[in-house]
């Protein structure tokens, strides 16, 4: 093991969880789910949306309030980063601690729209986002239509894409209709494992 993998070890050991994995899944997609549960569901823009979720982490989230106010974990949107040498990009959302960063796509949707995979997925998988990363997010923030019926049918589109049936999908049984996950070859990289969450925002 050497010497960047002992430091992110020691330092997940020191939050107390065992991996990458075990982070993303037991305190930041915990968080998500948790915060949903507390924001206004109603309809909105797609940056008013996912700036409830912020605000909920730094003010009402008894998982990452303390995490955030220490400066141990730090919250990031409108984040920029280099896409290439001649194109930056911003991404919706990231957890970051020192040596692990988990990126997240935001996408308002009314169906399961191609936007979804041409202006999300790819993006992970070009290696625009998260590319030194092994984990990365995608939420659909649902405005109308049927939400399990948009989830299946993205789910079936992802698994269109570059998709490897490796060991992070087969560990997986999907808990609930709106999430699932999927992972990604990349050219001359690791293969990236994605999860999809979706919530429902509608009119009150």
């Amino acid at each position: 093991m050497n010497k960047k993998n002992q430091f992110i070890r020691f330092g997940l050991s020191i939050l107390g969880f065992k991996s990458k994995q075990d982070l993303i899944e037991n305190l930041f997609i915990k968080s998500i789910n948790d915060s949903y549960e507390r924001i206004d569901k109603n309809v909105g823009i797609e940056n008013d949306i996912r700036d409830r979720f912020i605000h909920d982490f730094y003010y009402d989230s008894k998982l990452l309030k303390d995490l955030i106010n220490k400066n141990i974990l730090f919250v990031n949107w409108e984040k920029w980063v280099f896409k290439n040498e001649d194109d930056l990009g911003r991404t919706d959302l990231s957890f970051a601690l020192s040596g692990c960063e988990y990126i997240v796509e935001c996408k308002r949707l009314k169906s399961a729209s191609s936007q979804y995979i041409n202006e999300g997925l790819y993006r992970f998988i070009n290696k625009d986002y998260a590319e030194n990363e092994s984990y990365a997010g995608m939420i659909g923030f649902v405005v109308a239509g049927d939400i399990n019926s948009i989830c299946s049918s993205l789910k079936e589109k992802c698994q269109k894409e570059s998709y490897t049936d490796n060991d992070f999908v087969r560990s997986k049984t999907d808990k609930v209709n709106t999430s699932f996950v999927s992972s990604h070859n990349r050219v001359g990289r690791n293969a990236i494992n994605i999860y999809h969450l979706f919530f429902e925002f509608k009119m009150k």
